[in-house]
């Protein structure tokens, strides 16, 4: 589904990318800049920094970068579609619903399911369904 750019811009402005990396990254403030601790790898010096004036971040130690956006789909390892419907929750905004198909995403998110009950299920399997999770990714 193309999502229109005005409705982008919309969830955009109502964000604040401070916020949305702050439930998840201890931040402290750098001047203009904040930084943390890389929740994508593990780093004992803080090389995470997120610009406020841009609502954008970049890590320097993994190269990981983007928008809020990026940062769920990233953190929460969800797609595209999926981390904009849980931007716009935060946001307070209505996806909007002409030409809305997200079957793509519904049986990714079912064959993720099916992937972990095989992993719980049978030890043996759990690399196997490991491997696919992070190929379907």
């Amino acid at each position: 589904m193309a999502l229109s750019d005005s409705f982008l811009q919309e969830l955009k402005m109502k964000t604040d990318i401070e916020d949305v990396i702050s439930t998840y990254v201890t931040l402290k403030r750098r001047g203009a800049t904040l930084v943390g601790l890389c929740p994508f790898h593990n780093e004992k010096t803080p090389s995470f920094t997120v610009y406020p004036a841009t609502q954008s971040f970049y890590c320097f130690g993994c190269g990981a970068g983007g928008d809020a956006i990026t940062f769920l789909k990233k953190i929460e390892n969800l797609d595209y579609l999926d981390a904009v419907k849980t931007m716009a929750q935060r946001a307070g905004l209505q996806m909007p619903q002409e030409g809305f198909d997200d079957s793509l995403s519904k049986r990714r998110r079912r064959i993720l399911e099916m992937n972990r009950e095989a992993a719980c299920c049978c030890p043996r399997r759990a690399r196997w369904a490991m491997i696919i999770i992070s190929v379907v990714h």
